[in-house]
């Protein structure tokens, strides 16, 4: 077997598989399985495909699952005590700790403890699973250049009391990115951390670290966000605009002046346009309070 698909098959069992102990009907003992669903609208998913490939053609790809409104849902699964020990065994050399411990405690046996990652090809490898599971690469509009686009590269994992595992392992690996939370989330059970980059340079070291164990549909999705970036001129160094949209060049600025007494005076500017905008935005609603 390929090791650097077995670290990729990894990878993307951390972001998208889980491993529990099912009740059988009939009988007492209660049964190892381990699962991975992928929605695609065009066949059973491509990734599902090469994970089994990884693993030597270990499981079975079932489905599809078809439900209105939503894409057809297969899933790759393996259901026997042999064949989760041997799923185990070929990714436990670069698995979380939470997947461990769920493989653990489906096996009815002691916790291996996850083993430390590190910025070489193996990880790189396990990185590109991870991200072909959970990851994302899209463009947003920049806030204050119309027509500008952004780049950001996120990676989303639901933790509580600390960040979770997998993200620290990315930040390390790529050698990008920062790991931000937690969120909170209206009827959520768990909190939400984020792994993200939004800058142009680390945007491209990080694709570019990512790409040789990239799935097509990840690299296709990553190659349209960069075609987009590097389209574009470069900005200006510093500061142009305020938050607002204002061009500095075209619009005076002035030391920041708090208003409550004892404030120190800020090291930032204030846009004289915003001023005068919201002074008059003020004087419209003074004259509106007056009328009624």
């Amino acid at each position: 077997m390929d090791r650097y698909e077995l670290a990729w098959a990894a990878g993307f069992f951390d972001g998208e598989g889980w491993t529990n102990a099912v009740g059988q009907h009939g009988r007492r003992t209660r049964r190892p399985v381990a699962r991975i669903n992928q929605a695609d609208a065009h066949g059973a998913p491509a990734v599902l495909i090469r994970f089994q490939a990884a693993v030597g053609g270990l499981g079975r790809i079932g489905g599809p699952h078809v439900k209105d409104g939503r894409q057809d849902l297969y899933r790759w699964e393996v259901s026997s005590r042999g064949d989760v020990e041997l799923l185990h065994h070929f990714l436990v050399p670069w698995l979380g700790q939470v997947k461990v411990l769920q493989f653990s405690s489906a096996l009815e046996r002691t916790a291996a403890t996850s083993r430390p990652a590190a910025p070489r090809d193996e990880w790189r490898a396990w990185s590109a699973g991870l991200w072909d599971g959970e990851g994302s690469a899209y463009l947003l509009d920049h806030r204050s250049h119309a027509a500008r686009r952004i780049g950001e590269l996120a990676l989303t994992q639901s933790a509580n009391g600390v960040a979770p595992e997998v993200l620290q392992r990315l930040a390390l690996i790529i050698g990008r990115g920062h790991v931000y939370g937690p969120y909170y989330q209206a009827g959520a059970t768990m909190d939400v951390y984020r792994w993200k980059i939004t800058a142009q340079p680390d945007i491209q070291k990080a694709i570019a670290t990512l790409w040789p164990w990239l799935s097509e549909v990840k690299r296709a999705q990553a190659a349209s966000v960069l075609t987009v970036l590097e389209s574009q001129s470069e900005l200006p160094r510093g500061r142009t605009h305020c938050i607002h949209g204002h061009e500095y060049a075209a619009a005076r600025r002035r030391s920041y002046v708090a208003r409550g007494v004892g404030i120190p005076r800020r090291d930032s500017q204030q846009c004289l346009q915003c001023v005068r905008e919201q002074a008059r935005e003020r004087r419209e609603q003074d004259k509106g309070s007056a009328g009624r």
